[in-house]
């Protein structure tokens, strides 16, 4: 994951060699969805969604592809429509794939050589890998779905918060390379330190969440059923008063 870091600082170096206004105004943008996701869209699911699907859209485009501002709108857009569609379910689906990524990269990986040729390779991976990496692999890429299913609130919430905080992430590295400094040599030499607080930071996003949020959607919920309820009664008012008044009497026009 160090080396997907380092590739994404390059592409914002390009951007912020290019103009420096853009990436700032980016980087503040971005800092405001992360902290809004990291609380869980404050109860409103769909838009958070919609903002966490754009966000991976963005960030598999921009390593891949650079500045291509219409593959990165592109992969935004479908991004946005998959959460939206799949809710709950992609975050799960993001987290599975992070862990088959960075799992692979620590159980299979160190075992096979990618310039070797492909038989010696398939050989490397059905040998040299030991038997039980594979299942401890197949561990990882299976707990969320299982976490998902059988505690499905909890997991959201600190599901939620990890997204929150991995775009929160993008963003300071944002600000920091606007400023000159290597956010990916600091967490390449800092990475248990790195991994230590967003960890924290995850769990306080999660616990900050399932004891504020449910407390939150109460209130809003409350608050709109009382306007909701005091628009009705105004609008049976204005009518009984409308029936209350005297019928204009009809009058016959005679001609001469």
């Amino acid at each position: 994951m160090t080396a997907f870091l380092w590739k994404f600082q390059y592409r914002l170096s390009g951007l912020q060699s290019a103009s420096s206004e853009p990436l700032l105004a980016i980087a503040i943008v971005t800092l405001a969805v992360g902290l809004f996701v990291w609380l869980g869209g404050l109860g409103r699911r769909k838009t958070m969604f919609a903002l966490v699907g754009a966000y991976c859209g963005l960030t598999c485009a921009i390593p891949v592809s650079g500045l291509n501002i219409l593959l990165a709108v592109a992969l935004a857009g479908l991004g946005a429509m998959l959460a939206m569609k799949l809710q709950d379910t992609f975050l799960t689906l993001i987290c599975s794939i992070f862990a088959a990524v960075y799992g692979f990269s620590i159980l299979i990986r160190p075992y096979f050589d990618t310039s070797d040729e492909l038989i010696v390779i398939v050989r490397q991976l059905t040998i040299g890998v030991p038997y039980y990496n594979w299942p401890m692999l197949l561990f990882l890429i299976a707990v969320p779905f299982v976490a998902s299913a059988s505690f499905r609130w909890g997991t959201s919430a600190l599901l939620c918060s990890a997204a929150g905080a991995a775009v929160v992430l993008a963003g300071v590295v944002m600000l920091l390379v606007r400023s000159g400094i290597s956010a990916a040599g600091f967490i390449s030499t800092k990475r248990r330190v790195f991994l230590g607080v967003f960890l924290a930071v995850t769990i306080l996003g999660a616990v900050v969440q399932m004891l504020l949020l449910p407390k939150l959607c109460s209130s809003f919920a409350a608050a709109k059923e009382t306007v909701m309820a005091k628009i009705k009664r105004a609008k049976k008012d204005k009518h009984d008063d409308d029936k209350s008044l005297p019928t204009p009497k009809a009058t016959a026009w005679r001609t001469a």
